[in-house]
């Protein structure tokens, strides 16, 4: 995964078509008065996985459409908190079988029901997983029990509804216990209103909402590379009031934690902070400045092009979420079992534990100089562990911190 953000005012995407050869030429957008940044790039040799847009003024041209069309590249517009808008993706492969068997599985109560339990029980194994992971640092073991006890519940469940209701109340507990492992200072609450509305009014929701954005165009990009119909879905229902792309929010269910993850991450170790934000009086949200979409997107990339084993080699997460749509379409047709989206299951370590940070909270100097650690690294490892973000140590250091 690797996107191209473009913001601000005067994109341009255009071609520049030579004799011998048709380059892609994007001008980035500008902020205030400084210069467009210009790239140009020769056919098959664009080095990014997608265009980003979340900017307001410029244009994209018929050539330009036509050269990324055959360059394999997709084109997400986003609105400034994240949401997605528009879509241009490369041709979908025609895979009539697919969708009809997409189409009777939605259409079969029973077949339906067992593939939304699926998309439930995998969301809610990898939030499991993110809460040991935050137990590691904050106390969170009430809300972690009040989780797991929601969770069983999930066995009780006989309808979509069911898992709906019983994934609600999962979710609160969830982010009760979120909300601790996130600086006070931030007023994140949660993500469950009265209204269930969560229009970013933090910079938590602001960057959770933006991460999710993200999230969908790698879920629809893989969808439409399968040859499956992104509005028939199984635990989210069809709307007769709006646009509603179903698979592309089943399917998003299982990877939430890669965004969740990435958020936590990202004010525990202070590369979002409040100046990161901005906020709009007109309606009461707070929106990224550009240096920091720019490194939260960075965040993201991080988070999901991390490896991990999966049948016997070792994939990214965005190629994981591509292996799993592909895998449901197979058993549409038959020719492959129920996918199971648990897996591959993520090795979620953390090395700055509430043990470690006490380890070295009351380790005296003459103890330090004993195990090797010299004065200036004692003083940056107190330094560490006496904030709650996220903190790494040289693998020499703790070698000695184990002895």
């Amino acid at each position: 995964m690797n996107p191209l953000l473009l913001t601000g005012w005067g994109i341009k995407i255009k071609t520049e078509n030579l004799t011998s050869r048709s380059f892609l030429t994007i001008f980035d957008g500008r902020l205030n008065e400084r210069e467009s940044t210009i790239r140009r790039f020769a056919p098959r040799r664009f080095p990014y996985s997608s265009i980003l847009l979340d900017g307001f003024s410029g244009y994209i041209s018929m050539q330009a459409i036509h050269w990324l069309a055959r360059n394999g590249t997709p084109v997400y517009v986003l609105d400034l908190d994240g949401r997605l808008l528009s879509v241009l993706l490369p041709a979908s492969p025609v895979k009539a079988d697919a969708r009809i068997g997409q189409i009777h599985a939605a259409d079969d109560p029973k077949k339906k029901f067992q593939l939304a339990k699926l998309f439930v029980e995998a969301k809610v194994q990898r939030s499991l997983q993110v809460l040991d992971w935050i137990e590691q640092s904050h106390d969170v073991s009430k809300e972690v029990r009040a989780t797991r006890f929601e969770a069983n519940k999930l066995k009780m469940a006989r309808t979509v509804a069911d898992l709906r209701i019983t994934e609600g109340r999962i979710a609160q507990a969830y982010w009760r216990a979120y909300s601790k492992a996130v600086p006070q200072c931030l007023e994140f609450q949660g993500r469950m209103t009265t209204k269930h509305n969560n229009n970013a009014s933090d910079p938590v929701n602001c960057s959770l909402n933006y991460g999710y954005g993200f999230l969908e165009a790698e879920c629809r990009k893989a969808i439409n590379a399968a040859g499956l119909e992104s509005s028939v879905g199984f635990l989210h229902d069809f709307s007769d009031y709006q646009t509603k792309e179903s698979l592309v929010y089943d399917v998003m269910e299982p990877f939430r934690w890669l965004v969740d993850l990435s958020v936590l991450r990202a004010f525990q170790s202070r590369i979002l902070d409040w100046p990161s934000f901005y906020f709009t009086a007109n309606d009461y949200r707070y929106r990224f400045t550009l240096e920091a979409k720019k490194q939260f997107i960075a965040v993201l990339k991080e988070q999901f092009n991390r490896g991990v084993p999966y049948r016997g080699q070792r994939m990214r997460w965005d190629s994981v979420i591509q292996q799993k749509v592909l895998e449901l379409s197979r058993f549409f047709v038959g020719k492959s079992p129920m996918p199971d989206f648990e897996e591959p299951s993520p090795n979620l370590e953390r090395f700055d534990s509430r043990e470690l940070r006490e380890r070295i909270n009351s380790l005296t100097s003459d103890q330090a100089k004993r195990l090797g650690i010299g004065k200036s690294t004692l003083h940056y490892l107190r330094k560490n562990a006496s904030h709650r973000g996220q903190f790494t140590i040289y693998k020499p250091v703790m070698t000695k911190l184990s002895s």
